[in-house]
């Protein structure tokens, strides 16, 4: 369940101010920048001007909520769209996410129909440009922007997948070099990360842990099924990649979610890779569900059978198990 662009490097992500536990996390203003594509002179002047949003503040200066920075977000995509500020400064979250939706709308029928979203192929050769001249700055500029402009579901299937495949032929082909694919991961890492903590809520019905077993690090496809979880308003534990079996079901057991979701690529240590998901299957508490994806080698793929177990062969699926345990999209 994962494209499978990197080769497990680990990247700088925009995290949250260190706050009391148990207490929700506030975002900085430099951090909300990254995270909304506003500047930081922009962000000072709606909170002046048209009290957009209300920060807190310590003594080093404006601390952001969750729920502040996906506010920003929505007006971003909205004035994105050619709506002016003042006017949108008085509508409350709902309305801005109707406002912004409406249009998605008739470019998903678009794209069903087989009409290529000119938009989405513009924004590719922005990203696919600024990849090879090493410009990291625009490279999340841009994603910001399409995450903002998109719903979750249509980023992963109508930007995302696509533009990692895209990278991925430019750099078999030799036109992209691993530095440029490193710096597209820790991009895109950074974005779903950022999406996961913003879309996830407290008061949730059934909750999922998402993780890849130990030796495999390819951990964009469980990214996206984390956000994905998220946005249609599931609980996530995201534990990441490379986590020994054995911590997995410790997680899981300790956590107290539904499902645990594996994300397993194929790769020449297949027979470790077995090793890991028989522990899982073996060892995980029976009342919970496993649901495995990626394209798995036929020997452990043999092994995906009895107790509740769900083989995940593509996003689709993962969506509608997602719909069945009460996510909306």
């Amino acid at each position: 369940m994962d494209v499978g662009l990197t080769r497990g490097q680990r990247a700088r992500t925009v995290k949250p101010v260190t706050q009391p536990l148990g207490s929700p996390p506030r975002y900085p203003i430099r951090a909300v920048a990254r995270l909304t594509g506003l500047s930081v002179d922009t962000l000072r002047a709606w909170e002046r001007r048209h009290a957009v949003v209300t920060p807190v503040r310590d003594d080093r200066g404006r601390l952001y909520s969750g729920a502040d920075v996906k506010r920003l977000q929505l007006l971003a995509a909205a004035v994105e769209r050619g709506h002016a500020i003042g006017r949108l400064a008085a509508l409350s979250d709902p309305e801005l996410e109707a406002m912004i939706a409406a249009p998605t709308a008739a470019r998903v029928q678009e794209e069903a129909a087989g009409t290529e979203d000119t938009a989405v192929s513009e924004s590719s050769c922005r990203l696919l440009a600024a990849l090879r001249a090493f410009d990291a700055a625009a490279v999340e500029r841009e994603l910001n922007r399409l995450s903002l402009s998109l719903r979750p579901r249509d980023f992963v299937h109508l930007v995302l997948f696509r533009f990692l495949k895209q990278v991925g032929d430019e750099w078999h082909a030799n036109r992209l070099n691993i530095a440029q694919e490193h710096l597209l991961s820790g991009a895109v890492r950074n974005l779903l990360g950022a999406m996961v903590r913003l879309y996830s809520k407290e008061d949730v019905s059934r909750r999922l842990l998402f993780a890849t077993p130990s030796g495999e690090r390819h951990e964009f496809g469980v990214l996206a099924a984390a956000m994905l979880a998220a946005a249609g308003g599931l609980g996530v534990v995201y534990v990441g990649a490379d986590v020994p079996a054995r911590l997995i079901v410790d997680s899981a057991a300790r956590s107290g979610v539904d499902v645990v979701v594996l994300g397993v690529m194929y790769s020449e240590s297949s027979r470790e890779l077995r090793r890991q998901v028989d522990y899982i299957i073996d060892h995980l508490p029976g009342r919970l569900e496993l649901w495995v994806g990626g394209p798995l080698p036929s020997t452990i793929d043999r092994t995906l059978t009895g107790r509740q177990i769900v083989r995940l062969t593509d996003f689709s699926a993962l969506e509608r198990q997602l719909v069945r345990i009460g996510a909306k999209f």
